[in-house]
């Protein structure tokens, strides 16, 4: 059985709302709530009604026309907030307190969003994001740092890309912390380090790869702050970055040589398929060869130009020319220089297979067949090319100095009787009268008298 003390005070219901009234007033006074913004409403005369939430918790609150017109943060459902004011009560009808706002402060995500686009726009007036600092990223790296966590999956598909397109590149992996206070510092002092390597045992890596996963908009903050974005910029090392998913945006993204969208799409940008380089190996070896046969179906063509022009001269001396001539033109024919490029073809597979063993030395994979890159391929193509067209053209030197026209303008003459026929000795000159003598500016017809 409950029995009720006598003794304390009795209020009617304008009296006890008057003193909790009275209670909160001067209890809380002046406070600053955090919470979620919902319920927005303007009335007509300019009255602003919102609630502050926070999960299943919420308070009202009011906002006069007079201070919300000098607001420097307007109120928006779903935004974040600090509100700052006084609590009331209205004890007409029902009894209930609420806040009345002076002023609204962003908080979480919202302030974070607005520092972002300040130092954005501080970045962008001094030139930080702008292409003319993006460096080249090489094509064929033969060291890559990744700087990520090693937890999570974000290595794992890193590294799984990079088995798959099987390049043979030296890779080494820098565990940091990918959220939170240490985030900007740690990788800002890896990526330092990273370029002050001078030594002959530890080189410098040819890309820094720095990736994370998705996350949150504060868990991806760090990334947003300004020591790291200017270790980024300052960086001679070439940096991909790959923060979030695609959909995300950091400073660290916008400074970056390469911005990719996740960090699988980083790893395949860094590490070229094996197979592709082989195809273009095999590109190159086959116009090579379709040159090679070109310029020496021109050159026999010239050859026997040559040939047919030499045979026009008469004298034992040119004979003798060109009997050397036929034997050099021999050593020259088709089917012999068709051969020396197979010989060549066969040493040129042989380098290759030379690269596929060197490759396949430097990283153990699945696949038996790896390369380096075609550079050594490429260097000696060039100078078998160069080799075989400076040996056609000395040939084709040769054969232009034998030419009798040529001789003509050395001071010789060719003598021709009437009947158009070389006259090769002082006899064959007593056998005939009219004759034509032949300079290399013209002809002149002379009359023999026998002595």
């Amino acid at each position: 059985m409950f029995f009720v003390n006598e003794n304390i005070p009795e209020f009617s219901v304008s009296e006890i709302s008057n003193e909790i009234k009275k209670s909160l007033e001067e209890g809380f006074g002046y406070v600053r709530i955090k919470g979620e913004i919902s319920g927005l409403k303007i009335s007509k005369n300019g009255i602003v009604y919102l609630s502050l939430k926070e999960e299943k918790d919420l308070i009202n609150a009011i906002i006069w026309p007079d201070r919300y017109r000098n607001l420097d943060v307007k109120p928006e459902d779903g935004l974040e907030v600090i509100a700052s004011g006084k609590i009331t009560t209205y004890s007409k009808g029902i009894s209930t307190y609420q806040i009345h706002i002076e002023n609204i402060e962003l908080a979480g995500e919202g302030l974070l969003k607005a520092k972002f686009e300040k130092l954005k726009k501080q970045l962008l007036a001094e030139g930080i994001f702008d292409k003319v600092h993006k460096q080249i990223l090489p094509k064929y790296p033969k060291r890559v740092a990744i700087v990520t966590s090693l937890t999570g999956s974000v290595i794992r598909d890193i590294l799984k890309v990079f088995n798959d397109n099987g390049y043979p590149s030296d890779i080494f992996i820098v565990d940091v912390s990918v959220q939170g206070e240490k985030c900007p510092i740690e990788i800002s002092e890896v990526i330092e380090r990273l370029n002050d390597l001078n030594s002959n045992k530890i080189r410098k890596p040819d890309i820094i790869l720095v990736a994370r996963g998705g996350g949150s908009y504060e868990d991806l903050w760090g990334f947003n702050d300004e020591i790291l974005v200017r270790s980024v910029f300052n960086s001679g090392i070439p940096i991909v970055s790959a923060i979030g998913h695609e959909t995300d945006e950091s400073l660290t993204d916008l400074v970056a040589d390469f911005r990719a969208a996740t960090p699988t799409a980083a790893a395949n940008k860094i590490f070229p398929k094996i197979d592709e380089i082989y195809s273009n190996i095999n590109s190159y070896q086959n116009r090579l060869n379709l040159f090679m046969h070109d310029e020496i179906k021109k050159s026999w063509l010239k050859l026997k130009y040559l040939k047919k022009s030499f045979s026009m001269i008469g004298t034992s001396s040119f004979q003798e020319r060109l009997l050397t001539f036929k034997g050099i033109f021999g050593r020259l024919s088709k089917k012999s220089l068709e051969d020396n490029i197979d010989k060549k073809n066969s040493k040129l597979n042989y380098s290759g297979n030379l690269l596929l063993l060197r490759a396949d030395n430097i990283i153990s994979t699945k696949d038996n067949h790896r390369i380096s890159g075609s550079t050594t391929l490429d260097f000696y193509s060039k100078n078998m090319i160069t080799e075989k067209k400076n040996a056609v053209q000395s040939m084709l030197r040769l054969l232009e100095s034998m030419d009798y026209k040529n001789i003509l303008n050395r001071g010789y003459t060719v003598i021709k009787s009437s009947d158009d026929k070389i006259i090769t000795s002082a006899k064959g000159a007593d056998e005939h009268q009219s004759m034509r003598i032949i300079f290399s500016d013209g002809d002149l017809d002379v009359t023999h008298s026998k002595k």
